[in-house]
């Protein structure tokens, strides 16, 4: 039976193909954003702002089930909890939330509040926790340009992680917000191979055809470098954070959970870069 489901995050890494699978399979979509957008076809643009609890109510009209992401930058716990009241007020019968699995294993506090707040909340939740989204390389512009440049420095020593595409993210959320079984779960959503960003970089170097290597730096330069670029001190705490955990190998187990949701084994990196080649030439 078709859905009505509220994205938020819609013209997001995740979020937009969250939306765009959603269509294909029949459900209609409330998009989203702080400014509204024409509709197209199955997907109404509606207005949401996490700082204007206000708009909440109106967003979850007729909604069955919320995809939620924030970005990064402030605690929205108390946000999320507003939210979940609203939604438990219009009847809606699931929430899906996107967090991070490094950073749930990591010593970051924001993300974790959230997380305990969802497992007990009004509405059922599934969290998916991904693992790096293999899509950093080709449309993060910081990575993008140092793959063009020939370098990809970052402070992940000799870490390994388990990449997965943010098709197979955007596939298991789809499947959380439409089918029964995912409600009261959390997933570890990851690719099929431990790989260290050596091991990632030369994939890439192969796939681009063009010699592109990996430099691992200080951690300390690296958050400094984010605060000098205009990250606010949890942003760079948060990355901080996760690149710890990766130079820890927090992030690399591989777990067989998008097969589980999705029904299909998940992309590997090297079939992710033969795919986004082009974006690197």
């Amino acid at each position: 039976m078709p859905a009505t489901v509220l994205v938020l995050g819609a013209t997001g890494r995740t979020g937009r193909r969250v939306v765009s699978l959603l269509a294909e399979q029949g459900h209609a979509i409330r998009a989203a954003s702080q400014a509204l957008a024409r509709p197209q076809g199955s997907v109404t643009p509606v207005r949401f702002d996490w700082s204007g609890p206000a708009t909440y109510r109106p967003a979850l009209d007729g909604v069955d089930a919320i995809y939620q992401w924030f970005p990064l930058g402030r605690d929205r716990t108390a946000e999320v909890a507003a939210l979940l009241d609203d939604a438990k007020a219009a009847g809606v019968r699931r929430v899906v939330h996107l967090a991070n699995m490094t950073a749930h294993r990591s010593g970051a506090d924001f993300p974790h509040g959230v997380e305990r707040l969802l497992e007990t909340g009004p509405v059922p939740a599934t969290i998916l926790r991904p693992n790096v989204f293999a899509e950093n390389f080709s449309e993060h512009p910081a990575m993008v340009q140092g793959i063009r440049t020939g370098v990809v420095a970052v402070p992940a020593g000799d870490g390994r992680v388990a990449p997965v595409s943010v098709e197979d993210i955007a596939a298991a959320a789809a499947a959380a917000l439409t089918q029964e079984g995912h409600q009261h779960r959390a997933y570890s959503l990851t690719g099929p191979d431990a790989l260290s960003f050596s091991d990632m970089t030369a994939i890439v170097s192969d796939a681009a055809g063009k010699p592109v290597r990996y430099q691992a730096t200080d951690p300390a330069e690296f958050r400094e470098t984010l605060l000098l670029g205009g990250a606010s001190g949890q942003i760079a705490d948060f990355y901080a954070a996760l690149y710890e955990g990766i130079r820890n190998d927090w992030a690399a187990e591989v777990t067989d959970d998008v097969q589980r949701i999705t029904g299909r084994a998940p992309v590997s990196f090297a079939g992710y870069a033969r795919a986004a080649a082009a974006r690197w030439r």
